[in-house]
């Protein structure tokens, strides 16, 4: 089952068990969710609800019977979020077929510029703490990208924490600056993965570079970071738009 199937029946589950009113099993929940239009098997679903139950989204209180946990109902206003989130993305992306797309690629070409220079000074001023902070952004970043979010926050708060620890409070208000566009960061995110591309391996890039005090380096990757984010942008443009006409 492919991966967004797969969370779709997760949420369906979870769904059904928090509406109801006692507990259920699989043979009960294959019912209610034919009703709901999905073509699922009972032993599927008896399956899924162990996985659940092991991920501690639903707990067992008889033999046949669970019932959906505090964390699973964390998940399910979760993926509320999310989905509102993506449909923001969606209504972003839309907005392209206007003048904004130059809008974005003139604002990556001075992210470029600034944050080539932030990435520089970073790398001559990072201490380990500074370098286990980016970390820790990254992790979250992978983590929040695995459960099927845009992670949008982690990106931006990678690139806002670089500019602080540039040590010049001028690039890190331009960047702050740059990044106070919300609408431009969800179209960028959302361009990547539209297209099935990803950031973390580039920022982890750029944290070696700074790990190793290689100012050259992290200028470098900092701007062949941005560099791939304005082709990607372009690709996206003559790909989705062209064809209906655009110019």
């Amino acid at each position: 089952m492919p991966r967004n199937e797969s969370q779709e029946l997760n949420h369906a589950i979870l769904e059904a068990l928090h509406s109801s009113n006692e507990p259920m099993g699989s043979w009960s929940l294959y019912y209610l969710l034919k009703e709901r239009g999905y073509n699922i098997s009972a032993p599927t679903i008896g399956r899924r609800l162990r996985d659940l139950e092991l991920k501690n989204f639903v707990g067992k209180v008889t033999v046949e019977g669970r019932i959906i946990t505090s964390s699973g109902i964390r998940m399910l206003h979760k993926a509320a979020t999310d989905h509102q989130v993506r449909t923001s993305a969606e209504e972003v992306l839309t907005l392209l077929k206007s003048n904004r797309r130059k809008d974005i690629i003139d604002l990556l070409i001075a992210r470029r510029i600034i944050e080539g220079e932030s990435a520089h000074l970073a790398a001559i001023n990072a201490s380990p703490r500074d370098v286990a902070r980016l970390q820790a952004i990254v992790r979250k970043q992978k983590s929040s990208l695995n459960s099927g979010n845009l992670a949008v926050k982690e990106d931006v708060g990678f690139h806002e924490m670089l500019a602080k620890i540039s040590g010049n409070k001028f690039i890190a208000y331009s960047v702050h600056l740059l990044r106070s566009q919300e609408w431009l960061n969800y179209a960028v995110i959302a361009i990547r993965a539209k297209l099935g591309e990803g950031l973390v391996v580039e920022h982890e890039g750029i944290i070696s570079a700074v790990r190793d005090h290689n100012s050259a380096a992290a200028r470098s990757a900092m701007e062949q970071h941005i560099t791939k984010l304005i082709a990607e942008v372009e690709r996206y443009w003559h790909e989705v738009f062209r064809p209906a006409g655009a110019s």
